[in-house]
């Protein structure tokens, strides 16, 4: 087999592999009246690029959505404006953590005790 070929079936299986659903275990969702973005944030920003986000505060986040991933998006980890301030856990007992990584993650785990 050719590494051209060899390649492009490795290329198949990682879409595959990465392309996977959502758990329900790890699944958010917004909370009633919260928005992801806030409204003076330019929505040519809201998207991570190879260099990461523009405002200070931000990291680059795929969010666990209960219908699938989401696109990585340039969104704000800390206080108020916290993605985890903004989203809820789709199954009782759980609570939003953000992975680091490039992106990140954003989905549930198990409450700590």
């Amino acid at each position: 087999m050719s590494w051209r070929i060899r390649g492009l079936l490795g290329a198949a299986a990682l879409v595959v592999l990465t392309s996977c659903g959502v758990s329900e275990d790890e699944a958010v969702r917004l909370k009633e009246g919260q928005r992801l973005f806030e409204e003076d944030i330019d929505p040519n920003y809201w998207y991570c690029s190879t260099l990461g986000c523009v405002y200070e505060g931000q990291a680059c986040l795929e969010v666990f959505f209960e219908y699938g991933r989401s696109p990585a998006l340039c969104l704000f980890v800390a206080g108020d404006n916290g993605v985890c301030n903004k989203v809820e856990c789709a199954k009782e007992g759980r609570e939003c953590a953000i992975f680091d990584g490039f992106p990140g993650q954003v989905k549930c785990i198990d409450k700590k005790k």
